[in-house]
């Protein structure tokens, strides 16, 4: 009687054991929606974080350069207390939905690009230059900067070959993918896949079960990224 009090107590232990660890793991296990569209448009390290956060973007949509600018301005900071600290995997998902929409033509060469940029394992480097021209060219001057604002007129190719000399890409093989359409057939699916998953605009927020829509800045990075770390901790 006593060995068999032992053995129901050994297996009720285990059982406790076992439902203990998923537990644990469904609250601190990784919570991944799926994998990365683009391996190359992510931070972070898949094997070992906690947390997915993915933002659907356009390179032309003002309110997503707002977040982008700001995390670009204070990068160190976001790498070491979120990308490193809260062990989280950052995906940009880029879409040419303002294209389709009819808000800017950009969108489109914009996109391919990133894409093209992503084939050279230089997307962050193209992706931060490409906005930060952007910046400087129109949003510092009130230009595109919300849907009232002046619109940023169709810009020509060379604007975007332009911003590749600035970074280390290979420009020949840049120049190659844009004008044959390389990734447009990337762009395009995940631009449809996008719309299926974000109804409206962009930028859209998923964080691990925390959803949002919007960005509410201004072009101050500071102020900016203030709201950022808002919006990270809402979905931590």
């Amino acid at each position: 009687m006593h060995q068999r009090i032992i053995s129901i107590t050994i297996i009720i232990a285990v059982v406790g054991l076992i439902f203990g660890l998923f537990v644990y793991n469904a609250i601190n296990g990784s919570s991944f929606e799926g994998s990365a569209w683009n391996e190359q448009m992510t931070l972070g390290d898949k094997t070992t974080a906690k947390h997915h956060y993915i933002m659907y973007t356009d390179i032309f949509c003002p309110y997503c350069d707002k977040f982008s600018d700001a995390v670009a301005a204070h990068k160190d900071e976001f790498m070491s207390d979120y990308i490193e600290g809260k062990k989280i995997y950052f995906e940009i998902r880029v879409t040419d939905m303002n294209y389709l929409s009819g808000h800017s033509n950009n969108s489109k060469p914009a996109g391919e690009g990133v894409y093209c940029a992503a084939k050279q394992e230089k997307f962050w480097d193209y992706y931060y230059a490409l906005l930060g021209q952007i910046y400087k060219d129109y949003h510092s001057k009130g230009i595109g900067i919300d849907k009232n604002s002046e619109r940023i007129p169709d810009l020509k190719m060379d604007y975007f070959y332009d911003v590749a000399k600035d970074t280390d890409l290979d420009y020949d093989q840049f120049v190659s993918c844009m004008e044959n359409h390389e990734t447009e057939e990337e762009l395009d699916k995940n631009t449809q896949r996008a719309s299926n998953i974000v109804g409206g605009g962009v930028p859209y927020f998923t964080f691990d079960k925390f959803v949002t829509s919007g960005f509410a800045g201004n072009f101050d990075a500071d102020n900016d990224y203030e709201q950022v770390k808002l919006m990270m901790e809402a979905g931590l």
